[in-house]
């Protein structure tokens, strides 16, 4: 069953709205500093949706595979390829991805562990995918922002009602428990109300500085970073609040 079948069409077109378009930036801007791609290494985005972020990171020169299970998604994503040496989508499964390990320097799961059934066997997956010195990132939906609350109360159709929402402390056990790393650089993005209205949005950059420092569990969007590696990079911009924060058991937050 393709759970985006009905939802492909109109994915792409929150994005076109004011606050979707702010909502983008925002998350792009906490991934890119996170995710530090570099062009030319290669990349794998699993469930890569309608191809938004895969064609990102393709303009900035990364070689991009994108795996969805949705053939709906997958249509809208290839329909927009102009260079086919750059980025390429597949049918895959993020718990038995089709390719061999330790074949991506950059690993991505953006929005998608969320719909997974088998999240400690999708990272497992994942990391199978990384090749020593590369990383993994995950971004996932935060059980603890008020995004979280708004999409569960959707009616009609929507593709929340089968989402997990992973609380920021759950997010850092799973990829500790499941990559063997206890050093996570992580941090959240989205720190504006879903119904913000346009003085609002033209304020978010403000919100979004003042949520990641002192805020940080309650964005709406949780970005971890797994580096597969005992050499940590320390990224301090993104983790001044970090030790006033309570600490998952077992998991070390640079």
């Amino acid at each position: 069953m393709d759970l985006f079948k009905e939802y492909a069409a109109d994915y792409d077109r929150w994005y076109e709205t004011p606050l979707g378009s702010m909502v983008e930036k925002l998350e792009y801007d906490l991934f890119y500093k996170i995710a530090k791609p570099k062009a030319g290494e290669k990349a794998l985005d699993a469930g890569c949706g309608t191809g938004r972020l895969a064609l990102d990171l393709a303009g900035k020169g990364v070689s991009v595979t994108g795996i969805d299970t949705s053939e709906a998604m997958l249509a809208i994503a290839r329909s927009k390829v102009q260079d086919q040496n750059k980025v390429q989508f597949l049918r895959g499964n993020m718990e038995a991805i089709p390719a061999a390990s330790e074949t991506f320097t950059l690993v991505i799961a953006f929005t998608s562990l969320e719909f997974t059934g088998q999240p400690e066997a999708a990272v497992r997956e994942l990391w199978r995918m990384v090749r020593p010195g590369g990383r993994l990132i995950v971004a996932a939906l935060n059980a603890w922002s008020p995004w979280a609350w708004w999409r569960s109360r959707k009616t009609g159709h929507s593709v929340f009602a089968k989402a997990h929402f992973f609380s920021p402390w759950e997010l850092l056990r799973l990829l500790a428990r499941n990559t063997g790393e206890r050093c996570l650089v992580w941090n959240t993005a989205v720190f504006i109300p879903p119904g913000a209205n346009s003085c609002i949005i033209k304020t978010a950059p403000v919100w979004e500085v003042a949520g990641r420092l002192f805020f940080k569990p309650l964005g709406a969007l949780i970005i971890v970073r797994v580096d597969k590696t005992r050499v940590q990079e320390r990224l301090p911009e993104l983790n001044l609040m970090s030790k006033l924060a309570p600490k998952p058991k077992g998991v070390t937050v640079d």
